[in-house]
């Protein structure tokens, strides 16, 4: 041997081809990750094997529970007949040898925790003739299909019978009625939003309602809310604008667990909304007039109005993970997940939003389609890509069961398994607004980080370093010039994190299997869920509703000039928009109450106007001032100025928009 070349073969390199004796003719049981006492046929042979075969202790069997033309990976074989390995000289080649990886691979292997239950499957499927597999796999794939039809219809597509009439099928964040997206939608005096009483609404509700939120900033008084429920009052009367399923499960009328049906009845105005906590849910308080709320009728009796989905997922979740362990063909295996999950998400875990619509449950079937497709191709890329480099061969079936299906439904399910997670999209302005919302996308991207650092590794030991070290680098190099797009914002959507996490996790390792499930899950749900929405997005896309920072109007009445009853305003001291703003808005109390060129309001005026029952400051009335132009737009409003009721004083609103 010199310093510059030398010979070698696997046995004098690799301790799982090297033996006691140079006369050894196979692979001991534990080197090859098996008992003592495992079957004569499980072992492999002969020593004179490609790497491929050491993952492959059914190498010369027939592979799967289906008949499958899946050939096992080729991994290089090193003997000594492939030359010397010459070794370079300058410190750059050393570094470049080092990064290209170890020589022969060190082909990883998934963990065999507690081999006899881990290699049962692969026993179990020698013991059975082909067409017993076979028919045993569709068996139960029928089975699971009917056992998910049945619970499908019974939870979303079965009449509904209730005592109430002309059933509304909600979302958590609906309220059919009041027009809550932007201040003015109601109209001048919420005439659009009428009649404020003796008006009833039967409805339907889904599950997990406790938690529907706004995402947009709202302003309730001189509280701006954003991510939490929007539920103002309590059971003795809730503002009119508050979501009513949300509402619904803090008055005890629904389940947070199955959802359910019941009725509103809109009762007026009230002049107290109370702050209570009760069933998950706390409300928010307004302590002021309001020209309408609302009550429940606990006398509707109700049929078919449980929703079912945690049922359903519950259901599917074991029969996947039962699939998981006894079928052991790549592609059997990652479509019978991938459409489960996908039809999953569709009917029950998070259905896309059909509920305006004429025939929801119609709707929400088309939508499934028109998503499929494309949905089907693209995991026809990630299983060649990445499922079936790591499936293929792997003895691990009830690693396979545990962790990939388990991450599996925790991406497919995020709406609920990283709901506590204070993140709502990647999205700076998002995460700025919400409380931990930094120290949320911190944990995050460590998360991702340490993840990558643990790929990068099993990468470099598989001799793969390079390859991927190029392909990564297109991606992000694309990424980081789409982020510089003038007035685009560079969005990563679910499927477009998935996707990027999941070629790296083509290998055979323990975490590996881990980071897939998960990949594959987050893939499919944000796929299913919103479809396919650019990576570049506008304001205008990425805005819900909230403030848009245009200019701002300002009041001219402040706390040293207010007599009582003149209100007055004024336009921007410096226009930044650039829109011609021809009028003002004026909310009362988060009502419209003027619109028009004036530049003043006398409240006496407006309380003999309104005909409140309460005149005069009985209570505090908080006034918000927007603009608007002839073509159609709309400024942000201003914070809420208060008039207080205990002093008839002033109170200036704090800087920026609402």
């Amino acid at each position: 041997m010199t310093s510059s070349a030398r010979s070698f073969s696997p046995q004098a390199h690799d301790p799982l081809l090297s033996s006691s004796s140079s006369s050894s003719s196979s692979l001991s049981s534990a080197a090859m990750g098996l008992p003592e006492s495992a079957d004569d046929d499980l072992r492999p042979v002969s020593t004179i094997r490609s790497y491929s075969a050491i993952n492959n202790p059914l190498a010369d069997e027939t592979q799967g529970l289906v008949p499958s033309d899946e050939s096992p990976l080729l991994s290089p074989t090193f003997t000594a007949s492939d030359g010397p390995i010459v070794l370079p000289k300058s410190r750059l080649g050393r570094l470049l040898n080092l990064l290209r990886g170890p020589r022969p691979p060190r082909l990883s292997t998934v963990s065999l925790l507690y081999p006899p239950i881990q290699l049962f499957p692969l026993k179990l499927g020698r013991s059975v003739r082909q067409r017993t597999r076979v028919s045993a796999i569709v068996f139960y794939l029928c089975s699971w299909f009917l056992i998910f039809v049945f619970l499908s219809r019974k939870s979303r597509f079965s009449p509904i019978v209730s005592s109430g009439e002309n059933i509304e099928l909600l979302e958590c964040n609906n309220n059919p009625l009041w027009m809550t997206q932007n201040y003015h939608a109601c109209g001048l005096d919420a005439e659009n939003c009428d009649p404020f009483s003796n008006m009833t609404i039967s409805f339907r509700c889904p599950s997990s309602c406790a938690g529907a939120s706004k995402y947009s900033m709202s302003a309730v008084g001189t509280q701006n809310v954003i991510y939490k429920p929007y539920v103002i009052g309590n059971e003795d009367g809730y503002r009119a604008d508050s979501f009513i399923c949300a509402a619904a499960v803090h008055a005890g009328v629904i389940s947070q667990l199955n959802g359910g049906c019941g009725k509103v009845i809109f009762s007026g105005p009230r002049d107290e909304f109370l702050s209570t906590y009760q069933n998950g849910v706390q409300t928010i308080e307004f302590d002021s007039y309001f020209p309408a709320s609302y009550v429940f009728d606990r006398s509707v009796v109700s049929e078919n109005c449980l929703d079912l989905r945690w049922a359903i997922t519950g259901v599917n979740i074991s029969l996947s993970a039962i699939f998981a362990y006894f079928v052991y063909s790549p592609a059997t295996f990652f479509w019978g997940m991938f459409l489960m999950g996908f039809w999953t998400i569709v009917l029950a875990s998070d259905p896309p939003p059909t509920n305006k619509l004429p025939n929801p449950g119609a709707e929400v079937i088309s939508i499934a389609f028109e998503r499929l497709l494309p949905t089907v191709f693209i995991g026809y890329v990630i299983l060649n890509v990445a499922v079936r480099p790591q499936m293929n061969n792997i003895r691990a079936q009830m690693t396979k069961a545990v962790l990939w299906v388990g991450a599996f439904w925790v991406g497919a399910l995020n709406n609920y398994t990283f709901d506590e997670l204070p993140l709502d999209r990647f999205v700076a302005e998002d995460i700025k607004n919400l409380p931990g919302g930094i120290a949320a996308i911190t944990f995050v991207l460590l998360a991702i980080f340490l993840g990558a650092c643990g790929q990068t590794y099993t990468i470099w030991k598989n001799n793969k370093f390079f390859p991927y070290l190029a392909a990564y680098s297109i991606v992000f190099t694309t990424l980081i010039v789409m982020a510089f797009v003038p007035e685009e914002t560079l969005r990563i959507h679910h499927y477009i994190l998935g996707l990027l996490i999941l070629p790296a996790t083509a290998f055979q390792t323990t975490v590996s299997v881990l980071w897939q499930g998960l990949a594959v899950g987050m893939f499919l749900n944000g796929a299913t869920r919103w479809g396919y929405d650019s990576i570049l997005q506008t304001e205008y896309q990425l805005n819900r509703g909230g403030p848009r920072d245009s200019d701002l109007a300002h009041f001219t009445t402040n706390s040293t000039n207010f007599d009582g009853d003149l209100v007055a305003w004024d336009y921007p001291y410096k226009s930044r928009d650039g829109v011609n703003y021809t009028g003002f808005s004026l909310l009362i109390n988060d009502v419209e109450r003027y619109r028009g060129p004036n530049m003043n309001i006398s409240l006496m005026e407006f309380y003999n106007y309104t005909n409140l029952e309460y005149q005069g400051y009985n209570y505090n009335w908080y006034f918000r001032l927007g603009m608007y132009s002839d073509d159609g737009d709309w400024s942000d409003y201003t914070r809420a100025a208060t008039a207080l009721a205990n002093n008839g004083s002033w109170v200036d609103p704090e800087a920026g928009p609402s």
